[in-house]
């Protein structure tokens, strides 16, 4: 079974995939991660993917994806393709270049190899600034908004999770503990739905 939690940058995504690995893992499942591509990207610079970069992070999330479903129970991602394109069409626009015919299609075909989805909102708390991704506000409004128009507009399922209320790290912690065991429990059981049914 493949897990994805998507969003835009700086939304607990990363926190909430570890933790619902715990909770999983502690129910008896074998667990791999999926991290965030950026993260792993030779070509990712100055917070933000080129057109290369973003390229890159979609086409080896895919490969590490299946290569993943083979050997765990569960696969949880720290994002899919679906707001990996998202990057994808803002790197396209920046640079001022078509974006390929080939890539939409290729991602909307990935997106049915997900059982569930679960769209992190923006915090109160703000960005944190892991090195990673920009810490520009503004950007990661538009590709909030940009995300949830697309999903809409592609009727893509997921399951939104609450806003999180936390401004301390004691309290991301409390948040993502709470979220983890409601995402865990709602897969589980629907997990076992699935095979009695």
């Amino acid at each position: 079974m493949k897990i994805a939690i998507i969003g835009t940058h700086g939304t607990f995504k990363t926190t909430l995939v570890y933790f619902l690995a715990g909770v999983l893992k502690a129910k008896g499942k074998s667990v791999g991660i999926i991290r965030e591509m950026a993260t792993a990207c030779p070509y990712f610079k100055d917070g933000r993917g080129n057109i290369l970069a973003q390229n890159w992070i979609i086409l080896t999330q895919v490969q590490l994806e299946r290569d993943y479903e083979q050997i765990y129970d569960y696969v949880i991602c720290d994002r899919s393709v679906v707001d990996n394109y998202i990057y994808a069409i803002q790197a396209y626009k920046k640079e001022e270049q078509p974006l390929p015919g080939w890539i939409e299609p290729f991602v909307l075909h990935h997106l049915k190899s997900y059982d569930y989805l679960f769209k992190t909102p923006i915090s109160p708390v703000g960005l944190v600034n892991d090195g990673i991704r920009s810490i520009d506000r503004k950007w990661q409004q538009e590709v909030e908004e940009q995300l949830i128009e697309y999903l809409e507009e592609k009727k893509i399922k997921h399951i939104g999770l609450p806003v999180s209320e936390a401004f301390e790290y004691d309290d991301i912690i409390e948040y993502a503990t709470k979220q983890a065991k409601f995402m865990a429990t709602y897969i589980v059981d629907m997990d076992v739905q699935k095979r009695i049914f």
